[in-house]
């Protein structure tokens, strides 16, 4: 296998294993153990993932600046590697330790929230690399296997772990969902190693380093600065599109982190069939993500992307006011379809629009806006429904449709971008 083909290999695994782990601190195990096991209010899930994104808002536009300057996404990517490896490995310990249950809950709610953040601040450098593995020709084919084998990750994650989950299999301790972790932390571990060890990344031009330290990031943090204005005077179109991509993503994080507890409430089916839909929801997402990211190719990412979104608008809308297992079928279907396009276009999008040269500062600022509405996005949710905590269909409509309401905005603001360089003219004003 030469150096190209070792790239893209291990390039697709890691994001398998990645989101492997990422399964198991999803809503379907560690969103249920919460809120349903443990009675806690869904504001306490969504909080953690919240905070997690405060730090990343924060810190990924200068480290996405930083890895601009040496011209290399790798060291970064390894070193938040290697730290989700750490805090993984922590959160299956403690999950299944002798620390009292009250207790325990919370202390693994905080280790997930700074698993989240090295997970999220690694999409960065990861989303990244996408350049090193992939010709402007193929760049939707490749990233929607990239987003593919994520899916995988969900779907295997979902399937290996259910007999943990439900108490078939025992390894530590009592029975109960919190054992998924170890199984999780062990697979997920295996399968992202290899890109630490395989993964050559092209040498790029380098500026000089005779600079000091604290010259080089008071340089970087300059850099940093100039970036977030010119999304919004020189490169306004690149602004406009992550203003969309940060409302649209944020609802799909927030519906992904409660969709569990939502069925549970509204569907009332028990966790093999939810793991069933959850299968299809993947194999969906995964089928149409390629499809959708040759039509990327051929057609036009936009149009593509806001097809996705339309869709995504109308099958999320059913969702909530449906009560029938036929129609839950559907959803699964439909919202993979949906969902596994938008995120491949996204990313294929992006590359297209942004500055060539400044790809990793701008997945930092793609990385920031994509969480930055999440701030609040889990923290409405989670108001709603400790508002309505009584009414335990109705807290998740009334949540479920002020999500739709976040969607249609994005949506409308999507359709200003230009995908084509040449639509945006020189100190042309893109009116949001």
């Amino acid at each position: 296998m030469n150096a190209f083909r070792k790239n893209i290999v291990s390039w697709l695994v890691y994001d398998l294993g990645n989101s492997f782990f990422v399964t198991a601190i999803s809503g379907l195990f560690l969103g249920q153990w919460l809120i349903l096991d443990n009675k806690l209010d869904d504001i306490w899930y969504g909080a953690g993932f919240s905070i997690a994104t405060i730090f990343v808002l924060i810190s990924s536009p200068f480290l996405g600046a930083w890895s601009d300057r040496i011209g290399k996404r790798m060291p970064f990517l390894k070193w938040t590697t290697i730290g989700l490896f750490i805090f993984n490995g922590l959160v299956a310990l403690v999950a299944v330790s002798n620390i009292p249950m009250s207790q325990r809950v919370f202390v693994v709610l905080g280790l997930t929230i700074i698993v989240q953040c090295l997970y999220q601040i690694s999409l960065i450098f990861y989303n990244s690399l996408l350049k090193e593995v992939s010709t402007e020709e193929n760049r939707g084919k490749i990233s929607g296997l990239g987003e593919g084998f994520g899916q995988l990750g969900w779907l295997f994650g979902s399937v290996i772990l259910l007999p943990f989950a439900n108490g078939a299999i025992t390894l530590i301790g009592e029975p109960g969902r919190h054992q998924v972790f170890i199984p999780a932390f062990i697979i997920s571990t295996l399968l992202m190693l290899p890109l630490l060890f395989w993964f050559r990344e092209q040498s790029q031009k380098k500026e000089q380093f005779q600079k000091t330290d604290d010259c080089q990031q008071n340089s970087i943090a300059k850099k940093t600065i100039e970036g977030i204005k010119q999304l919004f005077n020189k490169n306004k179109n690149v602004g406009i599109f992550l203003v969309a991509f940060s409302l649209i993503s944020d609802i799909v994080l927030t519906l992904t982190l409660y969709f569990a507890v939502a069925m549970d409430a509204l569907y009332k089916i028990n966790e093999n069939t939810k793991v069933f839909i959850f299968a299809i929801f993947l194999i969906c997402t995964t089928v149409f993500g390629y499809i959708f990211g040759k039509f990327g190719d051929r057609f036009g990412h936009k149009l593509i992307l806001v097809i996705s979104c339309f869709i995504l608008i109308v099958i999320t809308t059913i969702f909530f006011f449906s009560s029938s297992l036929g129609i839950l079928y559907l959803v699964a279907i439909l919202a993979g379809a949906s969902g596994g396009g938008y995120f491949v276009l996204s990313r294929s999008l992006m590359i297209k629009i942004s500055p060539q040269n400044q790809l990793g500062e701008y997945f930092g600022f793609y990385s920031t806006f994509a969480r930055v509405a999440s701030i609040f996005a889990p923290l409405v949710w989670g108001i709603i429904t400790l508002l309505l905590r009584d009414y335990l269909v109705l807290k998740y409509q009334v949540a479920g449709m002020v999500m739709v309401g976040f969607l249609v905005i994005g949506t409308l603001i999507l359709l200003k971008v230009k995908e084509n360089k040449e639509d945006v003219l020189p100190g042309k004003e893109l009116a949001v």
